[in-house]
């Protein structure tokens, strides 16, 4: 076990770094109005329904919601501006997602440090197994007795 556990942790390690790299390297926006407008109406949260975004939800507020987001566009508003725009009014909590990488990153750093200590305890562990001495005559003759007697 102790002699696969710095391939486990390199493995993990390996894993981290590609989700990590993942995170931060984010595909081109798309180029047309149009486009962009579904992007960003996919990224926000529709304040009556709370569990879709914008795009899908068929409300009224979601609706007014798009016809804002074209409006921004259309007078020469960047993405992050957009987002910035909705975030001032709602709040953080009207974008699907987190901001920042860090949040995606999170969970995964949690589990590996759990991996870690979980790996080390039971490196620990190991090492501090006492040594068994043999059973004497008169011990395994009371185990035998104690084992009868719950056979009885």
């Amino acid at each position: 076990m102790t002699r696969w556990l710095p391939a486990i942790a390199a493995g993990c390690l390996l894993a981290l770094a590609t989700i990590a790299v993942v995170a931060t390297v984010r595909p081109a926006p798309p180029a047309t109005p149009a486009a962009r407008a579904d992007a960003l109406a996919a990224e926000l949260r529709c304040p009556d329904c709370q569990g879709l975004s914008v795009a899908d939800s068929p409300t009224s507020s979601a609706r007014e919601i798009r016809r804002q987001i074209d409006e921004l566009i259309a007078a020469g508003a960047s993405d992050d501006e957009v987002r910035a725009h909705f975030v001032a009014r709602y709040g953080e909590w009207i974008r699907l997602a987190p901001s920042g990488p860090a949040l995606w990153l999170l969970p995964f750093g949690v589990v590996l440090a759990g991996v870690a200590l979980l790996g080390a305890w039971l490196v620990r562990r190991r090492g501090e197994q006492p040594a068994q001495e043999p059973l004497s005559a008169e011990q395994r003759q009371r185990l035998h007795d104690e084992a009868e007697a719950l056979d009885a």
